[in-house]
């Protein structure tokens, strides 16, 4: 079984550091796009397609991220909430396909809002299921038009060619078993270790995110924070750095980072069953192990 899945992300009032935006493509359990409202980065893709592909994708994203945008704000109101700074409500939709062993194919598109499944799209019956009284509003003006559910459809069996075009694209890519990391040089105060992990864009909001120093002790929690889909600890003592490491658990991944000096690293991982995106933002981290728990 292969799968075609993109992850989006739009978020009210991020905060400082996180984009407003963020679209992340995978076949199967590799990244082959990510886009934020910041940087569209593409190399998986870039190697395959022609530059003009991706730049009508990269368009067709900033179209998204405007839409997304008039999306939460109408989720707000049918909502009651007021939103404003800090409040940070998330538009997640989920859009993808699948290629059985059999032969047969798979369409799923389904959106949450602030961390709940909300809406999703049954492309035989061409019809959006609403998962609470509040979204039937939404479910009736989405199924107004039934050549915009038509289309919904079309989209959804378009993915599958894409998806054997990918496969082939990714034949090497496809056979590693872990993510890899870009690092980049960054200074840091002499003799104070300043580490930052950072998980965000992930879904659903339960995580674990513990600092642990070497011989196993935990790090006191004075420098944790949280959010629905944004969690941070920052992390400073008077020591080296590679006495420390970040344990981020979600949805049976876990994810072990050493900490090492003046590295920063961008993590994107998907548990390829169970629909989740984990993005870890770390500076003054390294990568030391990746593993699914059995």
């Amino acid at each position: 079984t292969h799968s075609l899945r993109y992850f989006h992300l739009g978020v009210s009032d991020p905060g400082y550091g996180i984009p407003e935006f963020i679209s992340v493509g995978y076949v199967d359990s590799h990244p082959i796009t990510m886009y934020d409202s910041k940087e569209p980065q593409a190399p998986w893709m870039a190697e395959n397609l022609a530059s003009d592909r991706w730049e009508r994708y990269a368009q067709l994203l900033r179209g998204w991220r405007q839409t997304f945008k008039l999306e939460l704000e109408r989720q707000q109101r049918h909502y009651n909430h007021s939103g404003g700074e800090g409040s940070g409500d998330e538009c997640f939709p989920m859009i993808g396909c699948e290629l059985l062993e059999d032969g047969n194919t798979t369409g799923f598109p389904q959106y949450a809002y602030d961390g709940q499944d909300f809406i999703i799209f049954n492309k035989d019956t061409l019809s959006w299921m609403a998962m609470d009284n509040v979204v039937h509003i939404t479910k009736r003006a989405w199924e107004a038009g039934w050549h915009e559910l038509q289309y919904q459809k079309n989209w959804l069996e378009e993915r599958i060619a894409w998806l054997k075009r990918f496969l082939e694209y990714g034949k090497g890519t496809l056979q590693r078993t872990a993510p890899t990391g870009q690092s980049k040089s960054q200074g840091n105060f002499p003799g104070i270790a300043t580490l930052y992990c950072r998980a965000h864009g992930f879904y659903p909001p339960e995580i674990s995110m513990i600092w642990m120093k070497k011989w196993g002790r935990n790090c006191p929690r004075n420098g944790l924070w949280r959010h629905p889909s944004h969690w941070g600890w920052d992390l400073s003592d008077m020591g080296s750095s590679d006495l420390y490491s970040c344990h981020v658990e979600h949805g049976g991944v876990h994810v072990v980072l050493q900490g090492s000096q003046e590295s920063e690293t961008m993590l994107l991982a998907m548990k390829a069953v169970g629909f989740i995106v984990l993005a870890i933002d770390l500076s003054g981290v390294g990568v030391v192990a990746w593993q699914r728990k059995p």
